[in-house]
């Protein structure tokens, strides 16, 4: 059994009724202790994931007769000031995220029956039950009677529970009921207190300032734009994100200052915006564009920076539309090689800088370095990470072959007065009316882009015509780490390409041949909310090292990518790097690029330990941190219900 973690009785102070004081100093004393304090190892689950032993479905699948509340005891801070955004303390939560408006839990027991491996939205109310529970602020005397009540209410259910097992098992059956008396105290003494002797355990101040905010949503997005910030693909033509785009001067308002933009830092005179509904820029439009520049010496900025647009990811719906879209592309790419050669720099960018952009990056590689596109794609790869849908291979392998058999001369341009019969249509800051559209679909793929590999490709790139090639490789996540599916796992020439010798198969057996690879298998490792990650990560840990001291590559798959796998690269990269588990969990998830990682909570949990035992303390606190991660999962309306 594990240890109860206690607060010491001589920073509390009883009140008459039965409510407990302590000062802000007593607080910030407990809230570091209980964060050194080991997290127990097995006793949460399952009842974290809702498990309460009333469903015989619950039961039979977690392997459990019958779910007694923990014996357990965390701590929780409640804020009862008036405004959520001013005098608030980090970590807490608010009263109607525990309580409901009769003063009683939120988590009273239901009879949902539903398995949820990722019920992250529920914890922090169900948390609360197990927790002694501090407030502040205006209204904590107000409050803090209600919490009472719903901790004796509570109490009295689970000696209840206590009771009836111990009638229709036996004592021995009941001996690991949770009978813990909870505590309920209030932090005395004003806000000011805090804000002057503790400012790190301040979120908002009193005048409403934002001093140490927890937005996970913020945080990955900083995270994946760090990850896919501008670099040079090809002298002169980058590839990033839309944030690395120059700010237009026409969009420069005069309460605007020198720190809300930067100057123009890689000089780019053409950016080029991918985007789904963006239309390939007319071969007027280029023209102009053309002419407008090369009235400047080489290299000379522009005035203002030229603005097009490209159509990101999806299939030309017929022929006829694939032959307009591929002339555009030409013309596209035959006005970026003429820049280029005139030392001017060309960013190609699209919302993430991986995805809508991929299919313009790689096509200008194979124009502008003649490669093939299995070529293209390992060059791109040393350079940065990218994602294509497989959807869109055929479209690019029809624009490698066409590629090919452009003649060398170039095709001869359109006469000047064509070029400015609509000159007042163009903008220069933004897509031309007379870019026009090819109509898109994505998934699907016409005859004439259906090319089957002659022999000498299928020899010198086999990787790229396999069927369980998806488009897109593993997710680098650090240069000698790799993040994937089954399917990547089962490409060995891929892996090959991609110099991984060594592959952890996380629960999923890749059928690798020994021969080229070292192969650790975690065996029986199931994405169940009941099998651990804990006792096979030293393992694992080493099995990487030993990637990264022979200066190869290693890859970690289980089917999806996205839950076993994930986690373990998680605990991989909180030790490599010293970072916390938010930390880690951010940088894995903005460098998984299109797939969402959810690893289930159980995984959450361990990694939380993991992060104590490196550091010493947790960064973050439970409840928090799964209120913070279904915050961020609502953000992309993922299901609670994946498994890989």
């Amino acid at each position: 059994m594990s240890e109860l973690f206690e607060i010491p009785e001589h920073l509390l102070t009883l009140t008459a009724d039965n409510i407990f004081t302590c000062t802000p100093h007593d607080y910030a004393k407990i809230q570091d202790q209980y964060r050194r304090f080991p997290l127990p190892n097995d006793i949460l689950f399952p009842w974290l994931h809702g498990v309460d032993g009333r469903s015989h479905q619950q039961n039979l699948f977690f392997r459990v007769r019958r779910s007694l509340v923990p014996k357990y005891r965390g701590i929780m801070l409640i804020h009862c000031n008036p405004l959520v955004h001013a005098k608030r303390l980090i970590e807490s939560v608010t009263p109607l995220e525990v309580l409901d408006e009769q003063g009683h839990f939120l988590n009273k027991s239901t009879m949902d029956t539903s398995i949820n491996l990722r019920n992250f939205e529920n914890q922090v109310r169900r948390f609360a039950t197990l927790c002694d529970i501090f407030l502040y602020g205006e209204r904590a005397h107000e409050v803090a009677p209600l919490v009472v009540m719903a901790q004796n209410e509570f109490y009295q259910e689970r000696l209840d529970q206590a009771d009836q097992i111990t009638r229709t098992a036996g004592k021995r059956a009941a001996a690991e009921a949770n009978l813990i008396k909870y505590k309920t105290i209030i932090i005395q003494d004003e806000f000011q207190v805090f804000e002057k002797e503790y400012p790190e355990l301040i979120m908002y101040d009193s005048d409403g300032v934002a001093k140490r905010t927890l937005d996970f949503f913020e945080l990955e997005g900083a995270r994946m734009r760090e990850m896919s910030t501008a670099s040079q693909v090809t002298p002169g033509v980058w590839a990033g994100n839309t944030q690395d785009a120059p700010i237009s001067t026409n969009d420069i308002t005069p309460e605007d200052t020198a720190a809300t933009f930067d100057s123009n830092p890689h000089q780019f005179s053409i950016c080029i915006e991918c985007h789904d509904l963006g239309e390939i820029p007319a071969p007027s439009v280029l023209m102009l564009a053309r002419e407008t520049l090369n009235e400047l010496k080489d290299g000379a900025m522009p005035s203002e920076i030229v603005h097009l647009d490209m159509y990101g990811t999806g299939m030309p719906a017929t022929k006829t539309d694939f032959d307009t879209f591929y002339a555009r592309l030409v013309q596209l790419l035959m006005f970026m090689d003429d820049q280029v050669n005139r030392n001017r720099q060309i960013l190609i960018h699209c919302s993430d800088g991986y995805t809508e952009s991929s299919t313009l990056v790689l096509s200008w590689i194979m124009y502008r370095l003649k490669l093939s596109l299995p070529e293209a794609y390992l060059y791109l790869q040393e350079r940065r990470s990218f994602f294509v849908y497989a959807a869109d291979l055929p479209v690019l392998r029809r624009i490698e072959q066409l590629l090919k058999d452009e003649p060398a001369e170039p095709v001869p341009k359109r006469r000047r007065s064509e070029a400015y019969e609509n000159m007042r249509h163009l903008s220069l800051e933004g897509s031309s009316p007379h870019s026009t559209p090819c109509t898109v679909v994505t998934g699907q793929c016409v005859q004439a882009t259906q090319l089957s590999p002659t022999p000498e490709e299928l020899q010198e790139h086999p990787w790229i015509f396999s069927p369980r090639f998806e488009g897109s490789f593993p997710s680098r996540i650090l240069p000698f780490l790799y993040l994937g599916n089954l399917n990547h796992a089962t490409n060995a020439e891929m892996l090959k390409a991609l110099h991984i010798t060594h592959v952890v198969s996380v629960g999923e057996n890749a059928g690798l041949q020994t021969k080229g690879f070292e192969l650790l298998l975690l065996d029986n490792l199931y994405d169940d909310g009941i099998d651990t990650i804990r006792e096979r990560l030293d393992t694992v840990m080493q099995f990487i090292d030993d990637a990264r001291q022979k200066g190869t590559c290693c890859l970690i798959h289980c089917r999806v990518g996205v839950s076993r796998s994930a986690a373990v690269t998680i605990c991989y990269v909180m030790r490599h790097l010293k970072y916390t588990f938010v930390q880690a969990y951010l940088f894995v998830r903005a460098r998984r690029l299109n797939v969402i990682i959810q690893p289930n909570l159980k995984f959450v949990y361990e990694m939380l330990q993991l992060e104590q035992k490196e550091i010493g303390t947790i960064s973050i606190t439970w409840p928090i941190l799964c209120k913070e991660i279904h915050q961020l999962n609502l953000t992309y309306k993922e299901s609670s219900s994946v498994t890989d």
